[in-house]
């Protein structure tokens, strides 16, 4: 299985430029590409931002992962409705189908609140694959298409609703979702969570069996990977949180203002075995 971080491609080459030199990765929010196929031909988008697909469009760097720039068919998982997560989907309009898998919540948000849904019915199409975490079920299995290998398992976690939902002052089950993914030949295992301290006590044992862990950011929550002042202790809760969890690999994905001062707070993540996420960063496991 293997992982590859999408920054949007602050730095990103143009298709048919030369390469004249490595510059520093980017490291804002975006979006993971996951592929457990042996050839690594076919990805899964973990939430996608426009930025994400111009980088896709648009980054030589990425034409060296075969069926990523290219892809004949789209399949992308969303945790959530947030508009950076979501609005991505439009940019994908002149391409092939989408296979899009969401919750009920979500699938909701996206037709009605945010209706990205209907508008994309009229150019490429939406094959919907529903995720049933929702009601009083707060874990399910599913697959993705051109994934066969690999195994997902939704988590219902507690993060905040995006302030557009039409539940924004009592969020139903669903609204925002941990995921599991399982490695069916190797037995590896990845965790991907939007912030620790809205993940719930469902996470903590797929956490500590994850050989990596992903965590995002909240912005409506404490900054999962702030260094933070002393009358700051829930943010230090948050990394010590992490600093527990015996993954191989953990990676925080950040908000470039989460980088101030960058060098000391890089610096303490890595003390921690914490990594930060920067554009084009692979894992393979």
């Amino acid at each position: 299985m293997k992982l590859i971080i999408l920054k949007g491609g602050d730095d990103a080459v143009p298709h048919g430029h030369a390469w004249r030199r490595q510059a520093e990765p980017s490291r804002s929010a975006g979006a993971l590409a996951l592929s457990g196929d042996a050839a690594q031909s076919q990805w899964v988008l973990i939430n996608v931002s426009p930025s994400v697909v111009h980088q896709l469009n648009t980054d030589a760097r990425l034409l060296r992962h075969r069926g990523l720039a290219d892809a004949s068919a789209r399949a992308v998982v969303l945790t959530d409705a947030r508009v950076d997560h979501v609005t991505g989907l439009l940019s994908l309009r002149d391409g092939a189908p989408i296979h899009l898998y969401a919750t009920p919540a979500v699938f909701e948000e996206l037709t009605h609140s945010l209706p990205v849904l209907p508008v994309l019915q009229h150019y490429c199409g939406v094959h919907w694959h529903v995720i049933p975490v929702a009601g009083e079920c707060r874990e399910s299995v599913f697959r993705v298409e051109g994934q066969p290998t690999l195994e997902f398992t939704a988590l219902a976690t507690d993060g905040p609703v995006p302030p557009h939902a039409s539940r924004a002052a009592a969020p139903a089950t669903g609204e925002t979702i941990a995921l599991a993914v399982r490695d069916l030949v190797t037995g590896q295992r990845v965790f991907l969570v939007s912030g620790l301290s809205q993940a719930g006590p469902e996470a903590t044992a797929w956490m500590q069996e994850a050989d990596c862990l992903v965590v995002g950011d909240t912005p409506e929550s404490p900054r999962p990977g702030r260094m933070a002042e002393v009358d700051a202790p829930a943010e230090i809760d948050v990394l010590g949180l992490m600093q527990g969890i015996h993954a191989r690999r953990k990676v925080l994905m950040c908000r470039p203002e989460q980088q101030a001062p960058a060098c000391a707070q890089v610096q303490r993540l890595e003390q921690c075995g914490v990594e930060v996420a920067a554009d084009r960063m692979e894992i393979e496991l």
